[in-house]
């Protein structure tokens, strides 16, 4: 663990990262002072790797907004990139310097490299140093000698594991683990409202992976202030940074920094009133309005850096701005009194260090058996530092860490299966849900002609999914169809709304072929259809999830089963799940549907034990459902010498190796006892 091995893998991380993507253009057509480029759906070339084998990670979406095109034939020129068409395999460029290639050319893309600027600080030694030894801080948190003690007094409607978690700023390195819909962002804002409050000197400095995970937690900061009557304090809090979501500031422009409270306002108008894409000139117009509305809240940032008690920003910003954030301590000392690292299990273990010495204690609110930052290089320095979290340093137990174990977003069933799939049966839904009429009769709602009762089904399709191509990844046009006619006709009832329904599945290619189905019916644009990397956060009384093909590589292993986690955890009413036969038998969703199928299992039980006294054993046991100590579950499987056969766990769903011969003695000893 040493400063040479960080850099090694920043180094294998960035080298596998391309720098640029080539596209083959199909068509260029001129559309005002605008370029429509479609690319040809088979062709995507990445720096360092060969044709093709890139595809699926290289796909079009709005994560290239704003790169640069260049183009080398037949002539030279250049342009950045307005919008992305992901459905149409289309680009929208702004300020070409000369038209684009012909059909047959290739057309290059640079994205932005957010890893740069982790680099920096890593390569800036005495920095990096600082960072470097904070590392087993994280592992053995140190008690503060003169933290806050903090009871959350004024809100008492929290959980006790809401209320315990408010001791963790009492530690140099503390961990909030927040499962799905545990309350999480609510406990932080309490926790940062009651900080504030009782220390008044104290500055912090709150970031987030996302956008919207940063806007969530300051407005959740803002609720507890207000809420505890603390507001005197909720003008110290500022939003910093321009991709925020303008309409979630109405009434509370105080937390944006800048004095033109109708500027927040028009920049929500605007940004409610952004056109399709396809009509390329209105975009543009309406991109150019937008980025003057938030260039005038650029330029007042660095000032209200300078006075504002709690600063929020992205991680991404923060490693961007670190040598500002660095001086606003000219002493050498951290600026900060506590740095907060909300939806930490998507923040790599690199870049959280080099944020570290800003704060003399540290804050990492997430869940680890959500999704896990995101890495390329198959470098084991890199898997090391960038494709974990602090949260893999996080100390077994202890006072330094609080897991929230009571639930109130998923309906019973639901809950039950994510606990008992991800979270070792620990989650729970909460009491004071479960005495809700309101919280439970909107968590019994048919759909269509499934049952208010059936919160989890599964719809079988006949064919499995498959790499295609012209995709350029894995699609499933059966689930995308069936998932089209049950959202029809679930509007269609009026018993639905668009925004109470969502679709996700793990690749971009089904993505963009089930928004071509629902286009096909005219069903409103504004239903979701979202990878589920793109939905941790977010949740809905409805989710259709598509694997869409379980065969594949990507959806093997511990990161699949975190992705699994997110999909299944965002319903809150109603869960449908598109299986094939080949998704059944696939590593990730066999576990699931045998714990569904075993769920509804009603024959009596026989002890193992019983069997094991008989002589047929453990062939007798086969198919049977039974009990081995604390376990049960359904005997699958026996091996051919008949040593040894495999348990379905009923609660988990996974396969247990049982030896048979330890059975048979216990089973002598417990008869020998008995004579």
């Amino acid at each position: 663990m040493s400063l040479a091995d960080i850099r090694a893998a920043l180094t294998a991380e960035m080298s596998a990262t391309p720098e640029y993507y080539d596209f083959k253009v199909l068509h260029a057509e001129r559309d005002g002072a605008l370029w429509r480029v479609t690319l040809a759906p088979g062709y995507v070339f990445a720096e360092g790797q060969r044709p093709g084998a890139a595809s699926a990670q290289a796909l079009l979406d709005d994560s290239l907004d704003g790169s640069a095109a260049w183009w080398g034939a037949p002539s030279k020129g250049g342009a950045s990139v307005l919008a992305v068409l992901a459905e149409d395999d289309q680009l929208v460029l702004q300020n070409a310097s000369g038209p684009p290639p012909p059909p047959g050319h290739l057309i290059r893309l640079y994205p932005t490299r957010f890893l740069n600027a982790v680099a920096d600080a890593w390569w800036d030694t005495p920095w990096a140093e600082r960072a470097l030894a904070c590392l087993p801080d994280l592992g053995t948190p140190k008690r503060l000698a003169a933290a806050p003690v903090l009871t959350g007094e004024p809100f008492r409607w929290l959980r006790p594991a809401q209320r315990a978690a408010l001791r963790l700023v009492e530690h140099s390195s503390a961990f909030l683990w927040g499962p799905p819909g545990t309350g999480k962002t609510t406990t932080l804002g309490v926790l940062l409202a009651e900080y504030l409050a009782r220390e008044p000197e104290a500055r912090v400095l709150l970031v987030s992976s996302t956008n919207q995970a940063v806007d969530q937690a300051t407005l959740a900061v803002d609720k507890a202030l207000h809420k505890g009557r603390r507001e005197t304090l909720r003008a110290s809090v500022q939003r910093l940074g321009t991709r925020l979501d303008a309409a979630a500031y109405a009434e509370r422009e105080h937390l944006l920094p800048t004095q033109d409270r109708d500027l927040i306002a028009r920049l929500a108008r605007t940004e409610a009133s952004r056109p399709s894409a396809r009509d390329a000139q209105a975009f543009k117009a309406w991109a150019d309005r937008v980025a003057a509305l938030r260039d005038e809240l650029r330029s007042a940032s660095l000032k209200v850096l300078q006075c504002c008690r709690l600063a929020a920003m992205t991680t991404t910003r923060a490693a961007f701005t670190l040598k500002t954030l660095r001086e606003l301590s000219p002493e050498g000392a951290p600026p900060f009194d506590l740095v907060v690292f909300d939806e930490a299990s998507q923040v790599s273990l690199a870049h959280a260090l080099a944020l570290m010495p800003l704060g003399r204690a540290r804050l990492f609110a997430g869940d680890p058996q959500q999704l896990a930052p995101v890495q390329r290089s198959e470098d084991r320095l890199a898997r090391r530092w960038l494709g974990r979290s602090a949260f893999a340093e996080m100390p077994r137990s202890g006072p330094a860490v609080a897991l929230l174990d009571e639930q109130s977003r998923m309906a019973p069933p639901i809950g039950e299966l994510v606990s008992e799939l991800f979270y070792d049966g620990t989650l729970r839904v909460a009491t004071d849900a479960l005495a809700s009429p309101g919280w439970l009769q909107a968590r019994q709602r048919a759909l269509g002609e499934l049952p208010a009762q059936t919160h989890v089904h599964l719809h079988r399709i006949r064919t499995d999914g498959g790499w295609v191509a012209a995709e350029r990844g894995p699609v499933r046009r059966e689930s995308a169809e069936a998932i089209a006619d049950l959202l029809g006709e679930a509007l269609a009832g009026g018993d639905w709304q668009p925004n109470e329904l969502i679709v996700l599945t793990p690749f971009r290619a089904q993505r963009a072929l089930i928004r071509q189905c629902l286009r096909a019916r005219g069903l409103p644009e504004s239903l979701r259809v979202s990878t589920v990397h793109r939905a941790q956060g977010s949740e809905a009384p409805v989710v259709l999830f598509d694997p869409a093909d379980g065969a594949q590589p990507f959806l093997h292993g511990e990161a699949a089963q975190r992705l699994l986690n997110v999909a299944l955890s965002r319903a809150q009413a109603q869960l449908v799940l598109f299986v094939s036969a080949a998704d059944a038998a696939s590593p990730l969703l066999a576990p699931l549907l045998r714990r569904l199928r075993l769920a509804g299992d009603l024959r009596s039980v026989t002890p193992l034990l019983a069997l094991a006294r008989e002589p047929g054993f453990p062939r007798n046991a086969l198919g049977r459902r039974v009990s081995a100590g604390r376990h049960l579950g359904e005997v699958a499987r026996v091996s051919a010498d008949g040593r040894q056969f495999w348990l379905v766990n009923a609660r988990t769903g996974a396969e247990q190796l049982i030896d048979a011969e330890f059975w048979r003695q216990r089973a002598a000893a417990e008869g020998t006892r008995a004579d």
